[in-house]
């Protein structure tokens, strides 16, 4: 019997949107249809239509998200809008009777995550959220490990996520460069990190404190793009870029750090900067009878137990997301065929919100964030 060829709505046509729903389409064997599209920016619809191999013909070019998602025909929405929109298009869906799909974050407020995830609960719709290194094979392997008793009991998380000056620049020169669209930046390109870093401690943070502030993408330093080539800070593209990621319209931290205790014991610290020459995002996890370490750009997982003479290093072929964008949408597909369960939701969605929200607030006033109240009025 042929099988019922799924219709989606696509709510933004950016860079990851191309890519995942792509993907999507080519995983599905084409049983993924894309049925309506809206995106404010014409060329970017174009563009996206065009790498995907639809035809205009037969996909609607919608003038608003609403008329996107009620569509005939559409069974699911994706979200890929700005994440301050996030709420807004993952309602409407909701309220249209559709299935989701959101990008990460989940929103850029703790106030607009929790209506999203209190809509959600009530209701019997399908909600999935892209984080995609929970589908990472190597991350998961660092999950079985800490799982598997051998190494004790986890004590501490070292982690970081330092990005080269190309993808400081991206960030600096497009939307995300304002809190107002995209929420922080440690929630915005950091929630990935926190999210794991939740399931691996299987607790929740309690205690938080975090310094940052905007040391290199700021006018003063636009001399480095002569030193070191425009081309250095401005390489990734986009439909929305200004000229240079050195302006002074931005509110996002290029450089921070702060730690964290959970409420299982577990202590945490965790570093953000924009601009390396050696990129590195990285978690070393110290128990009590042995030592993991995880190096995403290096796709490696190197552990050892305290009785062990030398350390093992598994080596993984994948992309920049540890293989998990060959397996996210592989598994969306299987929930929109089967009603399976994601990997991620709302829930995790609102807890890795709650996680960098904390930091950046911590950050902007300059003190220790006690996370117990929030939990204590989400029912955690």
């Amino acid at each position: 019997m042929e099988r019922k060829k799924i219709g989606v709505a696509v709510i933004g046509c950016g860079m990851r949107s191309k890519y995942t729903v792509g993907n999507l389409l080519r995983d599905s064997d084409h049983n993924v249809e894309v049925i309506s599209v809206y995106d404010p920016i014409d060329k970017a619809v174009d563009d996206a239509l065009e790498l995907w191999k639809v035809e205009k013909n037969s996909c609607r070019k919608c003038s608003s998200s609403l008329e996107a998602i009620n569509t005939p025909g559409v069974d699911w929405v994706l979200v890929y809008s700005p994440n301050a929109f996030h709420k807004q298009h993952i309602l409407e869906g909701f309220s249209a009777g559709k299935h989701v799909f959101s990008e990460k974050p989940l929103a850029s407020t703790l106030e607009d995550c929790k209506e999203i995830y209190d809509a959600h609960a009530a209701n019997k719709l399908l909600f999935a959220t892209g984080f995609v290194l929970r589908y990472s094979p190597f991350y998961q392997k660092v999950k079985s490990l800490l799982e598997s008793g051998n190494f004790g009991k986890l004590l501490s998380i070292e982690a970081n996520e330092n990005i080269n000056p190309a993808h400081g620049g991206y960030i600096m020169r497009n939307w995300r460069r304002k809190s107002e669209l995209a929420g922080p930046h440690i929630l915005e390109k950091c929630c990935h990190d926190l999210d794991l870093i939740i399931w691996f401690c299987n607790s929740l943070p309690s205690k938080v404190f975090f310094c940052g502030t905007t040391n290199v993408f700021k006018p003063e330093n636009r001399y480095l793009e002569e030193k070191y080539g425009a081309n250095t800070f401005n390489s990734w593209g986009g439909h929305d870029q200004i000229e240079t990621a050195f302006n002074d319209d931005s509110d996002m931290m290029d450089t921070s750090m702060g730690t964290a205790i959970f409420r299982n014991g577990v202590q945490v610290s965790f570093c953000a900067t924009m601009c390396n020459a050696l990129p590195e995002r990285r978690m070393r996890f110290n128990c009590s009878e042995g030592t993991i370490i995880v190096d995403l750009y290096a796709s490696t997982v190197t552990y050892k137990t305290i009785g062990e003479n030398t350390a093992c290093t598994l080596k993984y072929m994948c992309d920049l997301h540890g293989g998990g964008d060959q397996y996210i949408m592989k598994e969306l597909y299987d929930t929109m065929c089967n009603g399976t369960e994601p990997k991620c939701s709302g829930n995790e969605g609102l807890e890795s919100a709650v996680f960098a929200l904390a930091f950046d607030q911590s950050a902007r006033e300059q003190r220790l964030v006690d996370l117990e109240p929030v939990w204590k009025s989400l029912d955690r």
